[in-house]
């Protein structure tokens, strides 16, 4: 479809232009094309949590700044989580796209940014206890005007970030983008016309819905139960997620009650974050329907308990929210594989596994540098899991050995995959990545946000559970020391940071 086509074009632009290495090399970010009621027209095919994010992201924005209002070259951005968002390094840019004086839909694009302040670089501080620690917070804000940024929002990225020349130059790519997709949208609204283009995106929209409610309405109604817990932290509660999945009636009903509250730790996630593993799951139960669009996610009903740890409340740390979303997604998986067993795999690894090196050069400059590492896939009905692959919400590219080195005083030693991490079964999960790095300088501050050193997703249908997680520091004399899922080690010249992850489950007995 063309306005897939859009939307695609739209990334590639945000990873052929973006400056950090996580994007374009990491390819952490989205774009999307969205109606004037902020549902979603179109998608790339990027990271499923940031584009389950940008709907609430837009119709933040357009209820701060209503459609009446908006002008033709205008830019807005914002990053709140409680307002739409994800955590604070992810921003979201958006442009209205006028035809004719008059708008017809939105360009808005999510990616991670370098460092937006906080307390540790990175913005991804893993002992943060409330929001304020973690970084600039930006509610719904009008960026420019004219397709370009205004001095004063320069100004003030500038004095909040430690690498304001990075975060720019993301900025200039998410505004590049966002212009490519009017250009692009004013050539096929020239073609259809205004009220052609209009009837046809509803159109779109309501074949996405009619199609997601026969999915489930094929379904057991349920309801189909599902557990998953994070691994525990000293000193904080144990977090557990419960879930109760209804299919009745052709919606996809998940009731989140007796999930725990949430944690002064930065674990929590907000709305945006049940809602993507939601959409997600959906459009994977859906298979090649050509519709991934905001028609589908009119069949999702969500069941939030108030301030609890997949719905948190001001002023609660969110920036290693991924963890819990992965376990959130786990969960829905495994409950829609009740529904449907002999068709859904065993569970992914179900981590998140985020660093975030910095410090500074011989010369005195700083770094910041941020990097995704990946798990494995479960193993399927029909195939063993794939290896050292970005799962479920995540589609996370890892980082190479060139674009680490040249930005960090970091030599990457060896990655591999780490083989036997995978569960058993008659199809093995597949395995997930050992990566070992030695500082080459002294002082090289780490933020690890890790999850599944202790809570392991389970086999299906008789396969085994992949081993867990681990991280150590090798000191220079030869110490190990073993580090939590979430931790601040200092690296000094001669150090090995050593962090494997987890594997997928295994699915069916071994021997059957």
């Amino acid at each position: 479809m063309r306005l897939d086509a859009i939307a695609q074009g739209m990334q590639e632009t945000l990873f052929g232009t973006a400056i950090s290495p996580v994007v374009r090399e990491g390819n952490d970010a989205a774009a999307a094309l969205l109606s004037l009621d902020g549902e979603v027209i179109a998608l790339s095919n990027a990271i499923p949590l940031l584009l389950g994010a940008l709907d609430g992201s837009v119709r933040s924005i357009l209820a701060e700044f209503p459609v009446a209002t908006l002008r033709d070259g205008d830019l807005y951005l914002m990053n709140d989580p409680y307002a739409g968002g994800t955590h604070l390094p992810d921003i979201t840019v958006m442009r209205p796209v006028f035809f004719e004086g008059r708008p017809v839909c939105i360009a808005a694009t999510i990616l991670h940014h370098q460092d937006v302040g906080g307390m540790r670089a990175g913005s991804v501080p893993p002992d943060a206890t409330d929001i304020h620690q973690e970084g600039l917070r930006l509610p719904p804000m009008r960026m420019g005007a004219d397709g370009a940024i205004a001095p004063e929002m320069v100004r003030l990225i500038s004095v909040n970030s430690r690498a304001p020349g990075v975060v720019l130059g993301d900025l200039a790519a998410q505004i590049g983008a966002a212009n490519q997709a009017a250009n692009a949208l004013g050539r096929l609204l020239a073609e259809t016309g205004r009220q052609a283009f209009l009837d046809g995106v509803a159109q779109c929209l309501d074949l996405g819905e009619a199609a997601a409610r026969r999915v489930l309405a094929a379904l057991p109604a349920g309801p189909h139960a599902a557990v998953e817990r994070l691994d525990p932290m000293p000193n904080l509660p144990d977090v557990t997620i419960r879930l109760s999945l209804d299919c009745a009636e052709g919606r996809l009903r998940a009731d989140f009650t007796g999930t725990s509250a949430q944690v002064p730790a930065p674990i929590n996630c907000v709305r945006s974050g049940p809602f993507a593993a939601s959409f997600f799951s959906l459009l994977c139960l859906m298979g090649d329907n050509p519709f991934r669009n905001g028609g589908v996610a009119r069949a999702i009903e969500l069941v939030l308990p108030e301030a609890c740890a997949i719905n948190a409340a001001p002023p609660a740390a969110v920036n290693a929210r991924m963890g819990v979303v992965r376990a959130t997604t786990s969960a829905l998986l495994h409950a829609l594989g009740k529904a449907r067993p002999q068709n859904m795999p065993a569970a992914n690894s179900g981590m998140s596994y985020v660093l975030a090196f910095s410090g500074r050069r011989a010369d005195g400059r700083p770094f910041v540098s941020t990097e995704i590492i990946a798990g494995g896939a479960g193993g399927g009905p029909r195939a063993d899991g794939a290896s050292g692959l970005s799962t479920d919400v995540g589609n996370a590219m890892n980082m190479p050995a060139e674009a680490l080195e040249a930005l960090t005083p970091l030599r990457l030693v060896s990655a591999e995959i780490r083989a036997g991490s995978g569960g058993e079964g008659r199809h093995r999960g597949g395995d997930g990545i050992r990566r070992t790095y030695l500082a080459l300088a002294d002082g090289i501050a780490v933020s690890l946000r890790g999850e599944r050193f202790a809570s392991v997703p389970a086999g299906l249908l008789g396969g085994d559970a992949p081993k867990p997680s681990a991280a150590c520091v090798r000191r220079a004399d030869g110490r190990e020391e073993k580090l939590l899922s979430r931790s601040t080690p200092t690296l000094n010249r001669g150090d090995q940071l050593i962090v494997e992850s987890c594997g997928g489950a295994g699915y069916g007995s071994a021997g059957s």
